[in-house]
């Protein structure tokens, strides 16, 4: 069962989103390194899994929760080998997701295992409720 999420309003949140999600087909054609994302509410949870293989943890990856933006960036670092063929990417890499209408920041979990990070985000899901506002005015 999926649940819905709803996201930040936030005009500059959305764009980034849609940007990072539309041209992830052109930059696999690029030397840019891309990371690959999923996520999904999970016991009170936004949780997104990035595939991160071959990089340190502890040295090599970064988050960052600016406002309503979270963004992991991070560096896969090239080894010396001679080889023949290197169809591996190296470099710096950055992918920023906007988060959900009342996330934590302050309590964001991560773990790393087997070449996967998964970064929790605890936020209160609930809808906002409509609310009418009364209109004063003068009777005339």
């Amino acid at each position: 069962m999926s649940t819905m999420i709803k996201r930040s309003t936030n005009p500059l949140a959305d764009l980034m989103g849609w940007l990072e999600t539309e041209s992830a087909a052109m930059r696999s054609f690029g030397s840019a390194p891309y990371i690959k994302v999923e996520d999904f509410v999970e016991e009170g949870n936004y949780v997104v899994r990035a595939e991160l293989p071959g990089v340190d943890p502890n040295h090599d990856i970064q988050i960052d929760v600016t406002g309503d933006v979270m963004t992991i960036h991070g560096e896969r670092r090239e080894e010396e080998h001679d080889r023949n063929r290197s169809e591996l990417r190296y470099g710096s890499f950055e992918r920023s997701l906007p988060l959900p209408r009342g996330a934590k920041a302050e309590d964001i979990r991560a773990t790393y295992v087997k070449g996967v990070l998964e970064v929790r985000v605890p936020y209160a899901g609930e809808e906002q409720k409509a609310t009418r506002v009364a209109i004063e005015h003068d009777g005339s």
